[in-house]
């Protein structure tokens, strides 16, 4: 894992807090800002690296996107794996 990876890498730029007005209220939907180009070419080699990984484990793909719920009366607790 790269090694400038940290919490900084990840936390959204603070935006500047405008007083509530009227205006302000039906101003509608804001643009999202795109991502920068070195986060979109960072998540497509993290990406690859995973799924690399994963292939080469057979049924995990599925495994990891299957759903699991617990019913009614099931405790998380007593389940044994």
């Amino acid at each position: 894992i790269d090694a400038k990876l940290d919490d900084a890498y990840f936390a959204r730029p603070k935006a500047a807090k405008k007083a509530a007005t009227e205006d302000a209220l039906f101003e509608g939907q804001k643009k999202k800002e795109p991502l920068a180009q070195d986060k979109v070419t960072l998540q497509k080699s993290t990406d690859k690296l995973i799924l690399d990984a994963v292939t080469k484990v057979e049924h995990l793909r599925q495994y990891l996107g299957a759903k699991f719920s617990l019913t009614k009366g099931q405790s998380p607790h007593a389940l044994k794996f």
